[in-house]
């Protein structure tokens, strides 16, 4: 049995994990799904200052309360983000960080500086009272190649998700992340999002044959492949 923690990427809250955690749970691990500040049951929380350093601390924060160890942090991803930021601070209570089609942060950089070229200026336009909305159909497929969405599942994802506060983007990564690079960390590729799956020196790269929301998509088959690197 392993602790896992499950972090959701942009609009998504501890909700995300609802076809996947009882799998995990029915292997014999111990789940537990997070909700960062301003989404979910959070959303009310989100104001200005919610940044990329507030989620890292929502992550770590969860993690120590609750007295977890050798915890496998599954960041979908945003979430790759802050999960990376509170496993470098929290090293010593993490077995394996598992990155789901993750945004890995850079040291010293924010989101928006390791983005490609006009993505900030086309975000910007978008942010409606300080936070990027939850996305249209139309901005999903024309960004997320062959997601595999419903249209129950876009449904139920909307009905649910929050808009993401700008200043996570806006936010600088610490200046040191080196204590992640002592750890496992797997990465889970999705092939039906644009481009070929990342070369991760450092990383175990999987694939799952599924959009980027395989929570939503694939729940039963991303299950088996986080049970997996739990057990590695």
């Amino acid at each position: 049995m392993s602790t896992i923690v499950l972090v959701g990427g942009s609009f998504l809250g501890a909700w995300a994990w609802e076809r996947v955690t009882p799998v995990l749970t029915a292997a014999g691990h111990d789940v537990h799904p997070l909700t960062l500040t301003g989404f979910g049951e959070r959303a009310h929380l989100a104001s200005a200052t919610t940044t990329l350093t507030t989620h890292a601390t929502d992550i770590a924060a969860a993690i120590e309360v609750a007295g977890l160890r050798d915890v496998v942090l599954v960041a979908h991803s945003y979430a790759g983000a802050p999960a990376t930021i509170a496993a470098n601070r929290i090293a010593d209570r993490i077995a394996r960080i598992v990155y789901l089609a993750a945004v890995l942060p850079q040291a010293g950089k924010t989101l928006f500086d390791i983005a490609p070229p006009g993505v900030e200026e086309a975000i910007m336009q978008t942010v409606e009272d300080g936070r990027i909305p939850v996305m249209s159909d139309e901005v999903i497929d024309a960004n997320f190649g062959e997601h595999g969405l419903t249209a129950e599942d876009r449904e139920w994802l909307r009905a649910r998700g929050v808009g993401q506060p700008i200043n996570t983007y806006r936010d600088p990564a610490p200046a040191d992340l080196g204590a992640v690079e002592g750890l496992p960390r797997t990465f889970i590729a999705c092939l039906g999002d644009l481009g070929d799956p990342p070369h991760l020196p450092g990383h175990d790269l999987v694939t799952i044959d599924t959009g980027h929301w395989p929570m939503i998509t694939k729940p039963v088959e991303l299950a088996q492949l986080i049970d997996k690197a739990a057990r590695t």
